[in-house]
């Protein structure tokens, strides 16, 4: 009895994003995911997933082998897919980050600064030394904040702090200023996570006048 539920259930899964994966670009409400290697998920490689549930669930529920043929069929066109996208996202990266690190000379090709305190600006920039670009400004309290947040986390340094979206959460309601916390949001728009690397502003400011 719970084989077949649990069957019905992963047999639902795999229609619901079947139909999810047309649907939802048809009328323009999708909302895309990405493989684990952070390449975007296209029409086919959602399609073969779902194939891939559906083709399982029906397996088990009708106790026939033979769905695992057209399972399998999916699984390879999933699994091509997912290379494709991948390499793509990597070597779009790739490009990403070499042409950004041209435009802030001496921000990502020197080991950055990890003593906050020693630094007299009470603001600092902040970049995302993972795609190499410049996020903007924040005050030098909003990043000891992270720094003492993030402190005892493994290899997580003073500086080129490794952040994703849940990471707001560990820290205390209200200890970022309004203005960093969009700031953060905004970068995690275009990004699953942050490499944040905090600078002396004169890099920006010698950067703009040359």
């Amino acid at each position: 009895m719970f084989e077949t539920i649990l069957a019905g259930a992963i047999v639902t899964a795999g229609s619901a994003l079947l139909i999810y994966a047309t649907i939802s670009r048809l009328f323009r409400f999708h909302r895309p995911f990405k493989w684990d290697g952070r390449g975007q998920v296209c029409l086919a490689g959602e399609l073969a997933i779902g194939v891939f549930i559906l083709c399982g669930g029906l397996a088990v529920l009708q106790g026939s082998g033979l769905w695992l043929i057209p399972a399998l069929a999916a699984w390879i066109i999933g699994y091509l897919s997912q290379r494709r996208t991948n390499r793509q996202h990597a070597a779009e990266e790739h490009e990403l980050r070499a042409l950004n690190s041209a435009n802030y000379s001496g921000v990502f090709d020197h080991p950055p600064p990890d003593d906050i305190d020693c630094l007299p600006e009470a603001e600092l920039d902040v970049f995302d030394a993972g795609a190499c670009t410049y996020l903007g400004r924040a005050g030098k309290h909003d990043l000891k904040v992270l720094i003492d947040g993030f402190r005892d986390m493994p290899e997580q340094g003073a500086n080129d702090i490794f952040l994703i979206p849940e990471s707001l959460g560990i820290l205390a309601q209200g200890s970022l200023s309004e203005e960093f916390a969009k700031l953060l949001q905004k970068a995690f728009e275009e990004s699953d996570f942050l490499v944040l690397r905090w600078m002396p502003p004169s890099h920006t400011e010698q950067r703009l006048s040359t």
